[in-house]
């Protein structure tokens, strides 16, 4: 079950904070499309994100 549970929040957690950094690094050298896409506010997205998250760890515990 915690491979399960690794598999369900570990992974999108991990990818998440890649892409986060991978923004900020290579910023300028980007494509246009990604550059406006990193110029934008990321609240929506970050919810986004934490829903699909909160989500997975709610169906994660009520299989258990």
């Amino acid at each position: 079950m915690l491979q399960d549970l690794v598999l369900a929040i570990g992974l999108p957690v991990l990818v998440l904070l890649l892409a986060v950094l991978a923004l900020q690094h290579w910023r300028e050298q980007l494509p246009p499309w990604l550059q406006r896409l990193a110029e934008r506010p990321s609240w929506l997205w970050n919810a986004g994100i934490g829903l699909i998250i909160g989500l997975s760890l709610l169906r994660w515990l009520l299989q258990r």
